[in-house]
């Protein structure tokens, strides 16, 4: 999935102005998004203007929002128009809960789904005194506790298109921002969607500075990686009911992987997914990888018992097997997909100490992934 950038210029200028007895708009400064794909972030004198776009449909404009102090000012066409500052937001992911703690928004969390999943202690405490709501899971979450919470907005992933809850809550009044991060085949692009959520939590310029910190980190490990002489193999993935589910090579973990100087067999894939195997091809190829890493398990004895000829692979046993599920909560909930997606830089240096622990000379030690024993 080759995802490409959409840009409105001219036509963006006028839908996004002031509709006003001014003789002139203002001018739009240009785009502070470096990294992702999926939206924008333009700004004015009196409001910001942000623009998500749909990579299913060749980036074309999927919403437009504008934030404002006060929304009697102005009447903006073909827009949300949203009036800063928001105080009670409802979150329909748990990627998302990452990026609000990282800004210290939490008081801006009035109820998000899966909430029995949330990894940072300050939310989860929250969650377990009744101060945040849980709405159930993501993919099943109604409309009347949601109306019933009278929330400033609600964040949530769409996938390829809106739903039926989204018009519900719409006719409601009640704004929809649509954080599609996942989409974002950079790590550096899904860690700047916190330039999104910092936009309507009013931490605008924390957010450009967290990221500006993220991303010299990340390149910094980046080019740490490159002095490598020999690279190593990784084998990635887990089998499950004969299939052997890998991801793309222009997938977001392949470019982790690249990124690390680590050779994935299937780099030569062009999708940006999940990529389902059968099991012979990836003892053909990947056999002799020297490293396996997101073995979805929690002991070697696991993975035998789900698939017995896994055996086989070298990286199993020189004991070289590896899980992203060192932090989680009581309940499973995994602080990969929470605080990881905000902090790409981790990511990359715990792959580094995994397959090159020479390198990492100040710590030995990884956020994320753990060995499995």
């Amino acid at each position: 999935m080759r995802l490409t950038f959409f840009c409105l210029g001219f036509l963006f200028l006028l839908s996004c102005s002031q509709t006003t007895s001014k003789t002139s708009s203002p001018k739009l400064k240009g785009n502070t998004v470096k990294y992702a794909k999926g939206f924008s972030i333009k700004d004015t004198l009196g409001y910001t203007c942000i623009e998500v776009y749909n990579p299913w449909n060749n980036y074309n404009l999927l919403e437009r929002y504008c934030l404002v102090g006060d929304s009697s000012e102005y009447q903006l066409e073909n827009s949300t128009v949203i009036k800063l500052p928001v105080k009670n937001g409802v979150y329909l992911s748990s990627t998302f809960l990452g990026m609000v703690s990282a800004l210290d928004s939490r008081n801006t969390v009035k109820a998000c789904s899966n909430a029995n999943w949330i990894y940072d202690s300050v939310l989860y405490n929250d969650f377990k005194n009744g101060k945040i709501s849980d709405l159930g899971t993501d993919l099943t979450v109604s409309p009347e506790p949601v109306i019933a919470l009278s929330p400033d907005f609600v964040m949530k992933y769409i996938f390829k298109s809106k739903e039926p809850l989204d018009e519900i809550l719409q006719k409601s009044k009640i704004p929809v921002l649509y954080n599609i991060e996942f989409m974002e085949e950079h790590p550096l692009g899904r860690a700047e969607w916190i330039k999104f959520i910092g936009a309507f939590t009013g931490k605008k310029k924390a957010a450009d500075s967290i990221f500006l910190s993220i991303e010299e980190k990340y390149n910094r490990y980046s080019e740490l990686a490159k002095t490598v002489q020999v690279k190593k193999t990784a084998l990635v993935g887990s089998s499950y009911k004969g299939t052997w589910y890998a991801v793309g090579g222009k997938s977001y973990m392949a470019k982790l992987l690249h990124d690390a100087n680590i050779d994935y067999f299937w780099k030569i894939d062009s999708s940006a997914g999940g990529l389902p195997l059968s099991f012979e091809s990836v003892i053909l190829n990947q056999k002799d990888a020297d490293i396996w890493i997101n073995a979805n398990a929690s002991s070697l004895n696991d993975i035998l018992s789900v698939e017995a000829r896994c055996d086989i692979f070298k990286s199993f046993q020189k004991g070289r097997v590896y899980h992203y599920n060192k932090r989680q909560n009581e309940n499973g909930g995994l602080d990969y997909y929470e605080s990881g997606v905000v902090r790409p830089d981790l990511l990359l240096k715990d792959l580094l100490l995994i397959f090159y622990p020479e390198l990492i000379t100040d710590d030995s030690t990884t956020t994320y992934w753990k060995k499995i024993e």
